[in-house]
């Protein structure tokens, strides 16, 4: 059964935009690999019944982002930055043509996909190379401050939560220093305290 990214990611393609206009049924679709199919019909096909060069790069292009959305975290988004194309073979009117898209690189800032077009009998028929560059949405400080600890072991999580917490001691005693109420002052540098206690229990563990 199909998680809810998969049932986005094929609506995507073969229902909404130019995924209905080119008829694309997905056949494969993942993070590491989204694969569809098209038949060259007379909207996609120039005089002499060619498929258009437009039609690979197109559906290149769709690949290569909606794959790109599969590996970003919800609320992101993408864009196409590059695009290169080389044509080896033309596929005629009524042809099915397949569509494999690969990453090359996937980074935080940018991912670079490649789309492999193939006809029937296998013969490749282009190559789309596309850059996609990540828009991150606008996060909250939870989510940044989280975004830290993601992907280390509880020891490095420990680590760093020490470091913060000093962090904090240190912050707490700025703000003491500047502080004309007595009062106010003790109560930071208390703060500041139990920041260090905590980073002391921390580093004990």
């Amino acid at each position: 059964m199909e998680d809810a990214l998969e049932q986005m990611l094929r609506k995507g393609l073969e229902e909404d935009g130019p995924g209905k206009l080119f008829g694309l049924k997905v056949v494969e679709v993942g993070k590491e690999r989204m694969t569809a199919e098209f038949t060259v019909t007379p909207p996609l096909a120039r005089t002499g019944g060619i498929a258009f060069g437009g039609a690979f790069m197109s559906v290149a292009d769709m690949l290569g982002g909606m794959a790109t959305m599969a590996n970003l975290t919800p609320g992101d988004q993408t864009t196409t930055v590059e695009s290169k194309t080389n044509f080896f073979a033309a596929a005629r009117l009524g042809e099915r043509v397949v569509a494999v898209c690969e990453p090359l690189h996937r980074g935080r800032r940018t991912m670079v996909w490649r789309t492999t077009l193939t006809n029937g009998a296998g013969r490749v028929l282009a190559i789309v190379t596309q850059t996609q560059l990540v828009l991150p949405r606008e996060r909250a400080p939870e989510e940044t401050a989280a975004a830290l600890f993601a992907g280390k072991s509880a020891g490095e999580q420990k680590a760093l939560l020490a470091k913060l917490e000093r962090s904090g001691a240190a912050l707490y005693r700025a703000l003491a220093s500047e502080e004309e109420d007595e009062g106010a002052r003790e109560a930071l540098l208390a703060a500041a305290e139990r920041e260090e206690e905590n980073a002391r229990l921390l580093e004990a563990q």
